[in-house]
């Protein structure tokens, strides 16, 4: 209670520059909270396309009541999932499938909403599915984007008659005709699309949060040295140590609580926004990135507890040496134990990843994690070597400007490293994404303007047959021909053998000719997997392009959190030194040399501290792109590009508080 009401008279009793303190504190805490609860709610919305679309990978079971097969085809260069349903015999309760009311009836189509409007005005001769007569919900889709279709069938029926096809390479296309019990499904495969995006949220998770908590770290040390002072004089004047502690943790946990409050606020404001990005072929709706209560509770006892710990770091030193801290002398760092620390780190790491095959997600986060607290322990130690060498240089040009800053960051090394660490952080998120090559562009398989239509050995003797009639009643000009048997059409096998063959289709250049060609192929060959090289390129690139898209985000998110980190730290810096700047001011010193003074301080270290940040970036990932033997040459334009946009956006971060110091300084 004492420590209660003693923080609570400090927060009021500091006056409005302290407030304004404060106020930047919950400002950095909030933007921190956003970034924190945007990346969970996407690995959470992630996760659960899992769970959402496990209907479509039926699992066989004893007490069947229907009869399920799935397949996969093509509507505009996007994949359309078909699900076929039939009912058995007997008078046993029917489940109705996810999103909709009831179990379909024999003819009955129902489309997921972006397929009807993907088919709203066409022809039904133009729809691989006929038109559709019911409306298929989200709830079981990956998101509201996602092309599929229920069809009502009869246990007897062509496409559920035959073993039904499986692919390798997308497991989730196709299921041969299943009897089962209920909708619950089966799990995802580890080569499945949803589990590699789950993947690539993990790193970019990682990429993103720690330079967060970075910034919440820094948002707890804003007026450091005024705190200080503050808890000295408490100590001075009698206060116990349970006291002194305990206001240094109720004043971090308000600032803490307010900042994730604003940023909680912040983040269900943005969510209808976010949620429109799609990933994966599909975006969210606001639900599914939602993190849930237990998501704010831990990223709201993550922000509070480094909060906490971040203020408590320097109380130790305020219990033992009040009056040192009172009078402002400087601190010494050890820098033995933390070049050694560097090193160590640095040797595990490498040998954790040289393998480069095996590495579980855990094992990448430990990685990771281990390489951001390389650069936390050794930034102190570079912004010190750094300090003498501009000290040096000061002198034997006589700059007082350049003295001013050398000697501050000689004099408190961590606060130098807190105003840059933000870009340092960035930097290496920068570096990390230099090399990477993930996908590609063009066909991979087979030609762009042709349909290739998978058929097993029993349809083979009759398919060209079929293929022509089924083409002349749809008025398409196009004359089928046999292609190898066995191709490699998304490396297919039907009856659990590689004993089948492919019918090629020209498609005509005409859009509506194109759509009736497989519209009849479908019908002509119900359940067979058929797709052109375009189809298969955009499904293959699809993976590729998501992954620079989230590079970019990342780059972005990382820079633009660096720029607030940066920008909110000098304006603190400003108030917490208000004393310093009024005295300089009063002797003589001009604001010009005081705002170039304050400009080098921040942006001396910047370059050498990035530049080692890059390093460790290209240092981290080297792992996985000389495993992988793909590197990409544009990275480093990327890289230098999102460098010297983040520097730039530092630099205006850093100008913008020039009027504080003015107005602090004259006061």
């Amino acid at each position: 209670m004492t420590s209660a009401l003693l923080a609570r008279r400090m927060l009021r009793g500091g006056g409005a520059r302290d407030a304004r303190t404060h106020g930047l504190a919950v400002l950095a805490t909030a933007v921190a909270a956003l970034v924190m609860l945007l990346t969970l709610g996407t690995i959470t919305a992630l996760g659960d396309r899992e769970s959402r679309t496990a209907w479509l990978r039926p699992a066989a079971s004893d007490q069947a009541v229907a009869v399920q097969s799935t397949t996969t085809t093509y509507v505009d260069g996007r994949p359309l999932t078909i699900v076929r349903l039939a009912a058995l015999p007997g008078e046993r309760a029917l489940p109705a499938p996810p999103g909709m009311d009831s179990f379909p009836r024999p003819g009955e189509v129902a489309a997921s909403p972006a397929l009807r409007d993907l088919l709203d005005g066409r022809p039904a001769a133009e729809s691989p599915v006929g038109a559709p007569t019911a409306a298929l919900g989200t709830d079981g889709l990956i998101g509201p984007d996602q092309l599929v279709a229920v069809v009502g069938a009869r246990p007897g029926d062509a496409a559920l008659r035959q073993a039904g096809w499986a692919s390798q390479t997308t497991p989730g296309d196709f299921a041969g005709p299943t009897r089962i019990g209920d909708f619950s499904g089966s799990p995802a495969s580890r080569e499945s699309e949803e589990r590699q995006y789950v993947q690539l949220a993990l790193v970019a998770s990682i990429l993103l949060v720690i330079p967060v908590l970075t910034l919440t770290g820094a948002a707890a040390r804003l007026g450091a040295s005024r705190r200080a002072d503050r808890l000295a004089r408490l100590r001075l004047a009698g206060a116990g140590r349970r006291t002194v502690a305990g206001v240094a943790v109720v004043e971090s946990a308000l600032v803490a609580v307010t900042g994730l409050a604003v940023g909680a606020t912040a983040y269900g404001l943005v969510l209808p926004l976010v949620s429109r990005v799609p990933v994966g072929g599909s975006s969210f709706t606001a639900g599914q990135l939602w993190a849930g209560p237990l998501g704010l509770l831990a990223v709201g006892v993550v922000v509070t507890a480094l909060g906490v710990a971040s203020a408590l770091v320097p109380v130790r030193r305020i219990l033992r040496y009040p009056l040192s801290v009172a009078q402002q002398h400087a601190q010494s760092m050890p820098v033995a134990w933390r070049l050694l620390a560097a090193v160590a780190a640095a040797a595990a790491f490498w040998q954790l990843t040289r393998s480069g095959d095996g590495l579980s997600s855990l094992t990448v986060m430990i990685a990771f994690g281990a390489v951001f607290g390389v650069l936390a322990i050794v930034g102190p130690v570079v912004v010190r070597l750094l300090g003498e060498l501009v000290v040096r240089r000061a002198r034997r040009r006589a700059d007082s400007a350049r003295l001013i800053a050398g000697r501050r960051l000689l004099d408190d090394p961590r606060a130098g490293w807190r105003s840059v660490s933000g870009l340092v952080m960035a930097s290496f998120v920068a570096g990390f994404f230099a090399l990477f090559s993930v996908g590609g562009e063009g066909v991979v398989w087979g030609q762009a303007r042709e349909l290739e239509v998978a058929v097993t050995a029993e349809q083979a003797p009759g398919a060209l047959a079929t293929a022509r009639t089924a083409l002349q009643r749809a008025d398409v000009a196009a004359q089928p021909v046999r292609g190898d048997d066995g191709g490699a059409l998304l490396t297919l096998s039907s009856r659990g053998s590689d004993d089948w063959s492919t019918v090629v289709v020209p498609l005509p250049d005409d859009p509506a000719a194109e759509r009736r060609a497989r519209a009849a192929m479908a019908t002509a060959f119900p359940g067979a997997p058929m797709a052109s090289g375009d189809d298969i390129a955009r499904r293959t690139n699809q993976y590729g392009q998501d992954f620079r898209s989230a590079s970019v985000v990342i780059l972005l998110v990382s820079f633009g959190v660096a720029a607030a980190s940066t920008g909110i730290v000098a304006a603190a810096s400003v108030l917490d030194r208000r004393e310093n700047y009024r005295r300089l001011w009063q002797a003589g010193v001009p604001l010009a040399t005081l705002e170039r003074a304050r400009v080098l301080e921040c942006t001396s270290p910047m370059v050498a501290c990035a530049a080692l940040a890059v390093f460790a970036g290209l240092f981290t990932a080297a792992p996985i792109t000389l495993s992988s033997g793909s590197v990409s040459l544009t990275g480093a334009g990327l890289l230098l590009l999102t460098i010297v946009l983040g520097a730039v956006g530092v630099h205006l971060a850093i100008r913008a508080s020039r009027g504080q110091l003015r107005s602090v300084a004259q006061a």
